[in-house]
């Protein structure tokens, strides 16, 4: 192989690893009251306090993929037994398949590239806290902003017990 050839590989290499490296993040905001985030690189840690869903919006270089690292506390009044990620399907964003991890549901699904569902077999406690991880894909072309909404899932007994308050109330209602 010619000097000039084994020069233009590498230069190839180089070009690709670092355009494969960068992941430019342009803004980031969340609705969650007591959130807190530090972009590193291509990395995002979030610690967020909840009570309901939570809505991150961030406007990043497209060709860029980003590792999230989202810290939830319990502060519902309902155990979790899960945990559902979802992007915005009308912005192109994708989960990167086979990516997702918790510190509590080893059980990660992906419905579709713009859902993580996490369950199984510890569940989050009042106060108890939990950590997800998981890559976000921005595809080439113009800079992106993508919306992840997140949301705990509560036990079934508490699901139970607020359907059958409804209809308690429905009846009520009826009778009156």
């Amino acid at each position: 192989m010619s000097k000039n050839k084994v020069v233009f590989t590498l230069v190839v290499v180089v070009a690709l690893l670092s355009g494969i490296a960068q992941a430019k993040l342009i803004s980031f905001d969340s609705d969650a009251t007591c959130s807190t985030w530090s972009p590193n690189g291509a990395v995002i840690s979030q610690a967020i306090s909840m009570g309901g869903p939570v809505e991150v919006k961030m406007n990043a270089e497209a060709g860029s993929t980003f590792t999230i690292t989202n810290t939830a506390t319990n502060e519902t009044t309902f155990t979790w037994t899960g945990y559902v990620l979802e992007l915005d399907p009308a912005e192109n964003a994708t989960f990167v398949g086979g990516s997702a991890g918790s510190t509590k549901f080893n059980t990660v699904q992906y419905p579709d590239a713009w859902t993580v569902e996490f369950e199984a077999p510890e569940v989050v406690e009042i106060g108890q806290v939990v950590t997800l991880q998981f890559d976000i894909e921005i595809p080439d072309g113009a800079p992106y902003k993508i919306s992840l909404t997140q949301y705990p899932i509560p036990e079934p007994a508490t699901v139970a017990l607020l359907g059958l308050g409804c209809a308690l109330l429905v009846c009520r209602r009826r009778r009156s």
